[in-house]
């Protein structure tokens, strides 16, 4: 398979992932809710925490039945279901709907050309014990381990990535340049193959992806850390969200 056609399929699936039913551009709320029941927009019944890490709903129908989500458990109203999201602990009832206009007109995503020169080479540095400070869009900080810092050139300019690893291998990152606001989203993730054992990488700029709070401004995305804002203009990966009628 050729470059450009392995690109395509990733594309693809991306497209495919982005539009389904429940994918990213369904999340139509984000609810962090408190022990005291409240009520919860389009979702019958009251909703409250546990206080041991799971959400109770009760009152559902006319017989007030009581359910209880905990961890990856979902359940469904209608069309619309509900999820458990738990970040660091502080846990939100997630409510996922197909007929969002966003899901329902959601047509592909915007990106560039496919281009073999923007796959650049790197050396990466581990850097064993680091921690950083990673702020999320709503504004809410937490400490995060890093992997290590990628080191790479572009325009013969040398630059650095720092990177996390995954809990499944792989390293990743979240970056900024130029084009944001302009060409492409506010900031885009990047996966990245796990590095050599002589530390030798390849960052390829073609697979850079929106981040799910393109979808959804109910996701709470991190923000690119400090020194993963470019000056440079990386016309590679994706851009935005195309919208239909």
């Amino acid at each position: 398979m050729s470059f450009e056609d392995d690109w395509r399929g990733w594309h693809a699936s991306r497209e495919r992932y982005a539009g389904a039913e429940y994918g990213p551009s369904a999340l139509e709320s984000t609810n962090w809710l408190i022990t005291e029941p409240a009520a919860v927009d389009g979702v019958p019944g009251l909703w409250a925490l546990t206080g041991d890490g799971g959400i109770r709903g009760s009152e559902l129908g006319s017989s007030g039945t009581t359910v209880t989500l905990r961890g990856a458990e979902t359940i469904r109203f209608g069309r619309r279901e509900l999820r458990v999201f738990d970040r660091d602990g502080t846990v939100a009832l997630r409510v996922f709907n197909p007929g969002r206009p966003q899901r329902e007109h959601f047509s592909a995503i915007d990106a560039y050309p496919p281009r073999e020169s923007w796959r650049v080479p790197a050396t990466f540095e581990p850097t064993p014990d680091e921690q950083i400070t990673v702020t999320a869009v709503d504004g809410v900080e937490h400490e995060s381990a890093v992997a290590g810092r990628l080191h790479f050139e572009l325009d013969g300019a040398p630059h650095t990535l720092t990177v996390t690893r995954g809990p499944q291998g792989g390293l990743s990152a979240v970056f900024g340049d130029a084009t944001n606001g302009v060409e492409t989203y506010r900031f885009r993730f990047l996966p990245i193959d796990e590095p050599g054992d002589d530390g030798t990488a390849w960052i390829d700029f073609n697979r850079a992806y929106l981040p799910p709070c393109a979808f959804s401004d109910q996701y709470v995305c991190p923000l690119p850390p400090l020194g993963n804002r470019y000056p440079a203009s990386i016309r590679a990966g994706e851009r935005a969200v195309i919208l239909g009628r």
